[in-house]
């Protein structure tokens, strides 16, 4: 056995060197080009695993600088390197990944990957190596079940997982992944708050005491909540390099590598039909308006979120879904007024969240994964207020109208919800314009005590106007 201050040095990349998997990163920076790549990956894996990865590695590659790398292994590399051992990068990604990886961190002496006809994974990188140092000649850096093969035939054992080798130890500095937390974050669980729009047509409608209504509601909304878990998860996988360019973005689970893609969608899957089942049990009408939430957002995420002006448009419909999905899954019309004023409200609400995004920007500076830069603040800003007054003059002329008299017994305190929408929303945009606002202004509502005044407020009124 080699002396421990010779043996080479060798690391596994994926999940170990690399806190996320290269392979689900080059098959989601090639689905981003080219929409039909699912139709194709199963042709793709009957010519074997390897040239799979081979075929993927040929279409796109991640953007290496971006990637999460693992500090603990990066300074173990270091370490090898300045005390004159080998190190070598040992992983079943492609090669063209590999060599990448390497030419990134410019710690490695030589590399060992899958070649587009073996892939070099398990017992097959054990057969690669052993010849090559010897029988416990090298030290190993791995994390997974196929390094188990492995750890067996090399000296020092170490791992960056909670799978810990026989006589192997766990490397010193490795962040914890996993954890019902992380989840929690990954599906989103705050933004379900957003979902309560479905309760809005079945209440506006004087739905509150019929109990069949607010059973079909309580299932849209949980429909609702797993479909934009799914949603989330799916936006995130699409987003990974434009969300570690971003300030906030970069610390979700799946760009900081704390989760792993293949889990994450496994898991969106999952989601989606458990949505769609439950919204079955709400009507096929409540299934139609969701699969076309699915829709709109499928094209939002592959293009319209990069268009300026669309995307903010996209958002606001997608708002006004929820409000649609709560309407037909208790058979109540929707109301002209209350889709005016959805649209208004929601569009200055998106328009709100960019202006968040290019607060932060130089004029000249790009919104990554976005159309906008620096330069757009004032168009947003001014488009922003003037659709919040548009929604609130809507609102100003359905309480003037006659519609009302016959709804409610004494409708001149809805004139007091109007002046609380108002007051709000002027509200937001001055601390949108004020740099003070979060990524998200729904879910900065939720934690703002006035917001939550106004809601009181504007209940206070509707239940005195009834």
């Amino acid at each position: 056995m080699p002396a421990p201050n010779l043996r080479p040095l060798v690391v596994d990349l994926d999940g170990t060197l690399c806190r996320t998997d290269t392979l689900w990163e080059t098959f989601f920076a090639a689905w981003r080009r080219r929409w039909w790549l699912p139709l194709a990956v199963p042709l793709w894996l009957l010519r074997g695993r390897s040239a799979f990865k081979r075929q993927l590695a040929s279409m796109a590659l991640p953007d290496f600088p971006s990637l999460p790398w693992n500090t603990a292994v990066v300074d173990a590399l270091r370490d090898a390197r300045a005390a004159g051992r080998t190190t070598v990068l040992a992983t079943a990604a492609d090669d063209l990944v590999a060599q990448a990886c390497a030419a990134e961190l410019g710690l490695f002496d030589r590399v060992i990957a899958s070649d587009g006809i073996r892939n070099l994974k398990a017992h097959t990188k054990a057969e690669r190596l052993v010849p090559l140092f010897g029988e416990q000649g090298f030290d190993y850096i791995g994390d997974s079940r196929a390094d188990l093969a492995v750890w067996p035939h090399a000296a020092q054992r170490f791992t960056v997982s909670s799978l810990l080798p026989a006589g192997g130890q766990r490397l010193p500095g490795t962040p914890a992944a996993g954890g019902v937390g992380r989840w929690l974050k990954l599906l989103r669980v705050r933004h379900w708050v957003k979902n309560v729009l479905v309760f809005v047509a079945p209440l506006a409608a004087h739905q509150w005491a019929v109990a069949a209504s607010w059973h079909a509601t309580l299932l849209t909304f949980a429909a609702f909540c797993a479909v934009c878990s799914s949603i989330y998860v799916v936006n995130d996988l699409f987003d990974l390099a434009s969300d570690r360019a971003h300030p906030s973005k970069r610390r979700r689970p799946l760009a900081a590598g704390d989760l792993q893609l293949a889990p994450a969608a496994l898991a969106s899957g999952a989601l989606l039909a458990g949505g769609l089942v439950l919204a079955w049990f709400a009507g096929w009408a409540a299934v139609a308006v969701i699969g076309a939430y699915v829709l709109v957002n499928a094209g939002y995420t592959s293009w319209l979120k990069r268009l300026p002006v669309y995307d903010v448009f996209c958002l606001a419909g997608l708002y006004t879904l929820r409000i649609v999905a709560g309407a037909v899954a208790v058979g109540v019309p929707l109301s002209a007024w209350l889709a005016a004023f959805s649209v208004f409200a929601f569009l200055s609400l998106a328009l709100l969240k960019r202006a968040a995004d290019i607060d932060r920007l130089a004029p000249d500076q790009a919104l990554p994964g976005r159309g906008y830069t620096g330069r757009d603040a004032a168009f947003v800003n001014g488009f922003g207020v003037g659709s919040a007054i548009a929604a609130c003059l809507v609102l100003a002329l359905y309480v003037a109208s006659d519609q009302v008299s016959t709804l409610y017994g004494d409708p001149l305190w809805l004139w007091g919800m109007v002046a609380v929408v108002l007051l709000w929303l002027a509200r937001m945009w001055r601390l949108a314009m004020a740099g003070l606002m979060d990524d998200d202004p729904v879910l900065f509502a939720t934690r703002d005590a006035v917001s939550w005044g106004c809601a009181l407020a504007t209940g206070v009124c509707v239940v005195l106007a009834v």
